[in-house]
């Protein structure tokens, strides 16, 4: 699914998790569980949005995916042009999906971008 050119969605078997997951880029006080590696085939960052069932209904998980996509594209400065993959879901503490605003997702997916080290790419 590409997104007016930017940036685009992870599809079914378009990624491999790696083995031993990567490290969570924000503490466990945070609300999103936020991973990222790198993904030499891609040509530029990958968005991979995780909710569970058991985070609530169809109708909150969507809304809360589609809020992770917005924050995503309103701060894809930093991964501009590297090819990441950018994994978020809600940590174990989070409080329910509805109750996580946009801005929150987009200040804590910031910070964590910001930790990504930066990649030679040619």
């Amino acid at each position: 699914m590409i997104f007016k050119g930017r940036f685009r969605t992870v599809r079914h078997k378009d990624h491999a998790v790696p083995a031993p997951l990567p490290r969570p880029l924000l503490g466990h006080s945070s609300c999103l569980d936020i991973r990222a590696w790198p993904h030499p085939g891609a040509g530029g960052p990958l968005l991979l949005v995780t909710s569970p069932k058991k985070s609530g209904p169809a109708v909150q998980r969507n809304g809360f995916r589609r809020r992770v996509r917005m924050a995503f594209l309103a701060g894809l400065d930093p991964v501009q042009g590297h090819p990441w993959v950018v994994w978020i879901r809600p940590s174990r503490t989070a409080p329910p999906l509805e109750r996580i605003r946009i801005q929150d997702i987009a200040t804590q997916l910031q910070l964590a971008l910001r930790r990504l080290p930066t990649l030679d790419t040619p």
